[in-house]
């Protein structure tokens, strides 16, 4: 027994070591799966190890597929699952397996409890008989019965005489009798899909939802201020598929209940750009008839659909995308975060089209969700799923799509800079096309002021960039000139070294320092190239090089 305590002391500790050699986001989350230790542990250290990320929630689902409730001493139902949910990730937390456990020893891995407003038993007509032609189908009347059911307070407390039940109680007793004091609490998420019995596919079951949704809302709200806890709510429609043409925000159900939005969001593309003769698919890129094949493999196309997920060629800006999730969130004046996102797809048929090895994806996150902090988005969670790709049905956990592993990891180290307001560029190498003897071009990100890079006498046509180590966004650089500074000079980015886009240039440069700000860039590396002195002096020289994603 000894032994094996020193193992898991070591093993959690070299865990803990890999993890904070890199920056962490403090939003990170990860979908574990079955909370089982056994099953869980495993998955856990396997995030940690390929992303170098400490995944501070994760999501855990109260079975919609049970009855919310059921007479039976034995039956499944709601309530039950819960509590078994709530036991499993507690021991999960435990000093027996991840020791994810806070000062006063309770677990510090934040659940983001997903319950639904209908349970397919009632939403799916399986309380009819299985002789029924109905038995199994969905009934939207049926699904707003039971939202509205809900909203007048049927599941709040036990009551044989009205026949009401406790059920949301019930539910939030089970992860605080388990020394959980914070939870995200994931009402009725994916409305706005066509695969959840609360869908929104009419004013019916539009006003259903949102009455059911701010009921449980308040019951939570409520139950955290009497037991001295934390329940966010979290309202997460899908920002990755096309809709019934309901405005998503016309099912939100108000500032006053909701507490985050967190859309949830996936990389595989379920509606690529017809061509306007539906002969073949619109390149958003080139403008021309491409094949199916050839549409999916250009990241211009997945990145169009990603923002814009009911897009055609007629109305290319059409859905509601990330960018729009983002944009309503900054006019509630809510947090964000994704209540779950992921880069697996299973082929073009049965899971949506795009690369099987998708690295694209988490960068393109990166910087639409940098792009919103800089625009005044709280930035909460990011939980990630781990989805399968491909035929075989791997993920970027198991070491065959490096392309994905690399993207998560990268974005992780991109959004903890974000949210530090980090320079990426201190203690990064640094070249120049030419350096004057005792200035080297390491001097602009060594931190020191004090300290400059010189280039030589001569020649006005001058650079000097900085390797950041991996791609990030480029938004803002801070350049601390010496008296030699440039009065004509262009600020670029590149991802290879060699392929440079501008996104600066001026031709008014004065020295001292400049902050350029509300840049839109992406890469490893970043190059101020100076076109012109701004001096009588023969040599350009800087003093540092900030660079911010």
């Amino acid at each position: 027994m000894k032994l094996r305590s020193s193992l898991l002391v070591l093993f959690v500790l070299l865990f803990a070591f890999s993890a904070h050699a890199q920056d962490q986001f403090r939003g990170s989350g990860f979908f574990i799966g079955d909370p089982t230790p056994s099953k869980a542990e495993p998955r856990y250290d396997a995030f940690v190890r390929v992303v170098k990320q400490r995944p501070n929630s994760t999501n855990i689902f109260i079975d919609y597929h049970e009855p919310i409730w059921s007479s039976g001493a034995y039956d499944a139902q709601w309530r039950k699952n819960a509590t078994w949910h709530a036991e499993q990730l507690a021991l999960l937390c435990s000093a027996e397996y991840l020791n994810r456990l806070d000062a006063e020893g309770r677990p510090n891995l934040t659940p983001m409890v997903s319950i639904g407003l209908t349970d397919d038993y009632h939403a799916y007509q399986l309380n009819l008989s299985a002789s029924d032609p109905n038995y199994g189908k969905y009934s939207e009347a049926a699904a707003v019965r039971m939202m509205n059911s809900i909203a007048n307070g049927k599941y709040d407390v036990n009551d044989p005489a009205t026949g009401r039940k406790r059920v949301w109680p019930a539910i939030f007793d089970a992860f605080r009798n388990k020394g959980f004091r914070k939870l995200y609490l994931r009402i009725g998420w994916e409305q706005n899909g066509n695969w959840y019995g609360w869908q929104v596919r009419s004013e019916s079951s539009r006003a259903a939802y949102v009455a059911a949704w701010r009921h449980v809302a308040t019951l939570a709200h409520n139950y955290a201020i009497a037991y001295g806890m934390t329940i966010e709510t979290v309202w997460s429609p899908t920002a990755s598929y096309t809709n019934y043409g309901i405005p998503e925000e016309s099912s939100y159900p108000g500032d006053s209940y909701v507490d985050i939005i967190a859309p949830t969001a996936y990389s595989p593309i379920w509606n690529a750009t017809r061509s306007a003769d539906k002969t073949a698919y619109y390149d958003w890129g080139s403008e021309q008839k491409v094949s199916l094949s050839e549409w999916l493999s250009r990241p211009v196309n997945r990145r169009h659909l990603w923002d814009y997920p009911a897009a055609d060629y007629w109305n290319p800006q059409r859905g509601w995308g990330i960018p729009a999730a983002i944009s309503f969130a900054i006019s509630q004046g809510k947090p964000f975060g994704f209540s779950e996102t992921g880069t697996g797809n299973a082929g073009v048929t049965a899971r949506g089209g795009g690369p099987v090895d998708e690295g694209d994806y988490p960068l393109y996150l990166a910087r639409r969700l940098a792009s919103g902090v800089h625009r005044g988005m709280q930035l909460r969670m990011v939980e990630v799923w781990a989805q399968p790709t491909g035929s075989d049905g791997s993920t970027f956990l198991s070491g065959s799509r490096p392309q994905e592993a690399t993207g998560w990891k990268e974005f992780g180290t991109i959004m903890a800079a974000v949210q530090q307001q980090k320079n990426v560029a201190k203690g990064k190498l640094a070249y120049a096309r030419s350096t004057q003897s005792g200035f080297p071009a390491r001097y602009v990100t060594d931190g020191n002021t004090a300290t400059r890079w010189s280039s030589v006498p001569g020649d006005d046509k001058q650079w000097i960039y900085v390797d950041l180590g991996q791609r990030y966004p480029t938004a803002r650089v801070r350049l601390a000139w010496d008296a030699a500074h440039a009065s004509e000079y262009s600020i670029q980015t590149s991802s290879n070294g060699a392929t440079w886009t501008t996104l600066y240039k001026t031709s008014a440069g004065d020295g001292g320092v400049d902050d350029i700000r509300s840049l839109s860039g992406f890469g490893r590396y970043v190059r101020v190239f100076a076109h012109k002195r701004g001096t009588q002096l023969k040599n350009y020289s800087l003093r540092e090089i900030e660079v911010y994603p």
